[in-house]
């Protein structure tokens, strides 16, 4: 019997409806969509890795990430690499990013979290102007295209024409389990530990929470889930370039997360499709990349994304769309997420 001051208990079967209805339409889109549209959702789905990564660094530490997209890149040129000039197998380019990450992560987060936070943000965002600059002096004229193909094993029945199909499937595959792994570890006393060191550090540290290494780690896995993308972009994509990894990319990400970010991992689904197809919708609009004046710049990507970080700082304080919603839902008092 709960008190009559206990929040309503959150029903579950819309969120099992919902995940079945992504799972048929997981399935079912690629099958009848163009090789185009498959290469599209398929980086899409990779990059909900990365959102993950800011939802976890954002909603569940209160830190701030600027430098996302170079994470991503330097997994993406970490993968190729390994490929290219040591023989790795293809299949195995993701765990490389994913390494790479989780190194660079840490070792900018050693420094950052024994300063004020906004340091972490400054540092990050010096990382996400620097990569594009480090991948041409380091790769020499781009793009760099991988040695290597993915070919759709027999059993599979997938024809050599839509090997498209088999790359969504792999990115699929590695996708679904490392949110798994990340949603039973976030579920656990280290997701409650994450919270606690955001929500009341001293607090925390009295209690024997190890406040700077939580900090640490949380960093340090944002930035391999973030890797882990990069590599898993590869699959589709077969190159690396300076266009796909601008310092733009960083922020736009960083506003997609404080937009519809949130301590659910499933909040990073709409934060990856918007900025995948949010481009591609801008193209199919004839006209729209060549306007001038004030019709240019309401159709711009960067206006778009300004009007949505000035949205959710006025509507939802800061917090995000997805929170707001949570709280309301639960009816719980609103507080501050960072």
């Amino acid at each position: 019997m709960t008190a009559p001051w206990d929040p309503p208990p959150v029903r579950r079967w819309p969120q099992v409806a919902g995940i079945v209805v992504l799972g048929l339409l997981a399935v079912i889109v690629p099958l009848r969509s163009t090789s185009i549209f498959t290469t599209d959702l398929t980086q899409l789905t990779a990059l909900v890795l990365a959102f993950a990564g800011l939802n976890l660094l954002t909603h569940h530490l209160g830190l701030l990430s600027l430098g996302q997209g170079a994470f991503v890149g330097l997994g993406s040129a970490c993968a190729l690499h390994a490929v290219n000039d040591f023989g790795l197998p293809p299949m195995l380019m993701p765990l490389v990013g994913l390494v790479f990450g989780f190194a660079v992560g840490a070792i900018i987060a050693v420094p950052a979290l024994r300063l004020p936070k906004a340091y972490l943000a400054l540092l990050t965002l010096s990382l996400a102007v620097a990569f594009p600059i480090v991948l041409r002096q380091i790769d020499g004229p781009l793009p760099v295209t991988l040695d290597g193909e993915f070919i759709a094993p027999s059993w599979t029945g997938i024809a050599p024409k839509d090997e498209h199909l088999w790359e969504y499937g792999i990115v699929l595959a590695w996708t679904l389990v490392t949110l798994f792994v990340l949603h039973r570890t976030l579920a656990g006393p280290l997701g409650r530990a994450f919270v606690a060191s955001r929500d009341n550090p001293q607090a925390a540290a009295a209690f024997g929470i190890p406040v700077y290494r939580l900090r640490l780690l949380g960093v340090a896995t944002s930035g391999a889930l973030a890797g882990l993308a990069g590599g898993l972009l590869v699959i589709p994509v077969n190159f690396t370039d300076g266009p796909l990894y601008q310092s733009e990319n960083s922020i736009k990400m960083f506003a997609l997360a404080m937009a519809f970010g949130g301590q659910r991992l499933l909040y990073a689904l709409p934060a990856s499709v918007m900025f995948v197809l949010l481009p591609v919708w801008i193209d199919d609009r004839n006209g729209w990349r060549t306007a001038t004046g004030l019709d240019g710049i309401v159709k711009s990507e960067a206006f778009i994304y300004a009007v949505l970080l000035l949205l959710t700082a006025y509507l939802t304080g800061g917090r995000g769309f997805a929170q707001v919603f949570e709280r309301r839902r639960r009816r719980q008092p609103a507080g501050g997420v960072i």
